[in-house]
């Protein structure tokens, strides 16, 4: 099994021999229309569209240095001591 933190490395360098200069700004613009085709599939359920948001993160996270399986564990922690309610739109929000 692969770990967060090496599947973000193994991301990084494919990202790396592909766009050597993006930038923490043009990945998030192509993760942006990466979520937009996400939203556009059916039922929001396509596993290749869900992919390619989650390698955008991960590739993001690189670029700013930071440790995505840590960044995940630490938020997870602090979101697990949150109280949760879900709003008019559907949403979980937390309201502590």
């Amino acid at each position: 099994m692969t770990s967060i933190t090496e599947l973000q490395q193994e991301i990084a360098e494919w990202a790396d021999t592909i766009v050597p200069d993006r930038t923490p700004l043009s990945v998030v613009a192509k993760l942006l229309g990466e979520l937009g085709e996400l939203i556009a599939s059916e039922r929001m359920a396509d596993p290749e569209e869900l992919a390619d948001v989650m390698i955008l993160a991960l590739d993001l996270a690189h670029l700013q240095g930071i440790d995505s399986s840590k960044a995940i564990r630490d938020k997870l922690e602090i979101n697990r001591g949150r109280k949760w309610k879900v709003a008019d739109n559907g949403c979980a929000q937390h309201y502590d």
